[in-house]
């Protein structure tokens, strides 16, 4: 789902850029776009859950799980930087 746009029930949309698994739940990272899909300095943290085969994200709230996923999206980061030397 990696640059893909999705809006939100409150019709503000992101686009994904990076997305990581933690104990077999899939995360995502997103930049939120303003009216004319331009990007803004806003990010959200996204969590896949799965209901009758369907897909929905669900921002995350806890702080604690923002940690764990900054730093598994830095390390996604470094490593895709680090490839490229």
């Amino acid at each position: 789902m990696i640059d893909k746009i999705v809006k939100l029930a409150n019709k503000v949309k992101y686009v994904l850029l990076d997305e990581t698994e933690l104990g077999g739940t899939k995360y995502y990272l997103g930049l939120q776009l303003n009216d004319i899909d331009e990007p803004t300095n806003k990010y959200l943290y996204f969590e896949e859950k799965k209901e009758h085969n369907n897909v929905f994200l669900k921002p995350i709230c806890d702080d604690k799980m923002k940690d764990l996923l900054l730093t598994s999206f830095t390390v996604n980061y470094l490593d895709k930087v680090y490839d490229g030397v």
